[in-house]
């Protein structure tokens, strides 16, 4: 079953737990070159009507967006640090919800193991993380804090290890309480592992993030195999915002 973390005592360590799934034989266990990152990554194809491709660029000029932590040791848990890398975004509309998604290549399956324990420590340790959100000066700082295992994102297993977060956005006297959420998923396969991310407000408009992660995750399975993922025909794609 695909859980949520959660942050357990052991001996006086505070440890998070991961889903381990059998790995699948006939996923390739080979380092994906970038371009091969590129073919995997999630495109406007896969999401429903409605859905634009968005960049780093607009979330910038928005003001908002799925969140950057302001604390670099918590970045990671949106974003990775190796070189080979592949990056996408996504926006239902200029106001959201919005997607992300990260693709990353590491030396080798131990490594890639590596790096979703790392993912584990970085979300112990920032159970709450602050970001900078709004258009030019009106900036103001916000935290995220961890929500409860119940309110989290409830996805399937993915891939050959996987862990789900939430968190619930928070702004010290505001007046709009719409409450806003981040997910993030993370899923390993192969040598690769994978981030897919949405925040919007926690209403019908944002819908769940397990048909994007298990998407996200198809693909990847079907390039590290060797083939080249074809569009699901029923997705008819949209423009770019």
């Amino acid at each position: 079953m695909y859980t949520h973390l959660r942050a357990a005592a052991v001996t006086g360590v505070a440890l998070l737990g991961l889903t381990l799934l059998p790995a699948d034989p006939s996923v390739g266990t080979d380092v994906l070159p970038e371009r091969r990152l590129r073919t995997a990554l999630l495109d406007t194809m896969d999401f429903p009507e409605g859905w634009a491709g968005d960049s780093a660029r607009s979330a910038k000029e928005r003001g908002f967006g799925v969140p950057k932590p302001q604390e670099r040791s918590c970045r990671a848990l949106f974003d990775s640090t190796e070189k080979t890398a592949a990056r996408a975004g996504f926006a239902k509309s200029e106001s959201g919800p919005f997607v992300t998604t990260v693709l990353a290549a590491h030396e080798s399956e131990d490594a890639a193991h590596a790096a979703v324990t790392a993912f584990a420590r970085t979300a112990a340790e920032c159970r709450t993380f602050h970001t900078r959100e709004g258009p030019g000066r009106g900036t103001v700082t916000v935290a995220y804090d961890g929500a409860d295992e119940a309110d989290g994102p409830g996805v399937k297993s993915l891939g050959e290890e996987s862990a789900a977060l939430r968190f619930e956005r928070r702004v010290e006297g505001a007046r709009d309480r719409t409450p806003v959420v981040a997910d993030v998923v993370i899923a390993r396969v192969g040598a690769q592992v994978l981030r897919v991310a949405q925040a919007g407000r926690d209403d019908r408009g944002t819908d769940s993030l397990e048909p994007i992660a298990d998407r996200a995750v198809e693909k990847l399975e079907q390039v590290a195999g060797g083939e080249d993922p074809a569009p699901p025909p029923d997705q008819p794609g949209t423009t770019r915002l």
